[in-house]
């Protein structure tokens, strides 16, 4: 059996703008999960808010573990000790995923672990998204998360199912995160349960401009900003600065700038030769508006959440 394993993955920036609860993008931030088996139970957690986070069973990555089992049938004492190490370098509370990387990692864990002890339960990974989405509540930041790349998430006769969606190698996204945390719950308590036809029609129309622009790589089409109706309008007052530090992005070279998640994290799109003097505008606008903030330049992760084999 495994010794060791290690699963590696993407924070995501869910939404996109107009795709609310529908689109996701993986992004080259990482949050590493450890396991070695047979060691006493106990969990360390490095990086992002490690003081923060529970080191208990009620740790995300532990429950995703356990229901992986419960999910494959198997009993819950037929998981094997084991200790965890976290090394989280995404953001807590920020709109860039880390709730989706934990409970991915953890199922990813899990199903190794199914694997190696009844090889023929193994799930699926369409089931562990299935899983991993009812766990978080929507698909579009853990598909991500899950397949990397953008991701398209929909519902048909079917039942869930993901595309890629083509992210053009030259983009680059500023995240901008400010020193002050939104809970997904709160961003979520302000939306409202009803819509005037007419935003969401526009809504449709941003969104098809988003994937026209992405599948032809005309990035041109980006500029002017991607609207968005469904929560955007609702989530910015949530974030004080905002309005300011989209207008200083776009003054500085990019093409549009967009929640990541339910904020507070913004999220400027770019080409490479802007990015910098975009991340340094959107500092200072925030600076200026007395919120200390970090900006980081990053890639699409474009490869699937990789798990690593380690044999003593």
């Amino acid at each position: 059996m495994i010794r060791k394993l290690t699963v590696r993955v993407p924070a995501t920036s869910a939404n996109l703008g107009p795709g609310f609860d529908c689109l996701g993008l993986a992004l080259d931030l990482f949050n590493s999960f450890t396991l070695v088996l047979d060691e006493p139970f106990r969990i360390e957690v490095t990086g992002e808010s490690a003081e923060r986070l529970p080191r208990g069973e009620e740790n995300v990555v532990v429950q995703a573990m356990r229901r992986v089992f419960q999910d494959a049938g198997l009993a819950a004492q037929s998981l094997p000790a084991f200790s965890l190490h976290l090394d989280n370098q995404i953001p807590v509370s920020s709109g860039l995923g880390s709730s989706a990387s934990a409970i991915v990692g953890g199922l990813v864990l899990g199903n190794a672990l199914v694997r190696e002890i009844a090889p023929q339960k193994e799930l699926p990974v369409e089931r562990i998204l299935g899983i991993a989405t009812e766990m978080e509540g929507h698909p579009d930041n853990v598909a991500p998360a899950l397949f990397g790349g953008g991701v398209l998430a929909f519902h048909d006769k079917a039942g869930l199912r993901t595309t890629p969606v083509p992210i053009p190698r030259d983009l680059r996204f500023v995240a901008a995160t400010p020193d002050f945390a939104l809970s997904t719950e709160q961003a979520r308590k302000v939306l409202p349960t009803t819509y005037p036809r007419g935003e969401v029609v526009e809504n449709i129309a941003q969104c098809a401009r988003l994937m026209l622009a992405l599948s032809t790589h005309d990035l041109d089409l980006l500029r002017g900003g991607l609207v968005d109706y469904l929560h955007e309008p609702y989530r910015r007052p949530l974030v004080p600065g905002a309005d300011e530090v989209a207008s200083a992005a776009v003054d500085a070279g990019a093409f549009s700038v967009t929640i990541s998640g339910a904020g507070p994290t913004l999220l400027a799109w770019c080409t490479a030769e802007h990015a910098i003097t975009v991340a340094d505008e959107m500092t200072l606008a925030w600076l200026n508006a007395g919120i200390p903030c970090r900006t980081l330049v990053l890639e699409p992760a474009l490869t699937a959440t990789a798990a690593q084999r380690c044999f003593d």
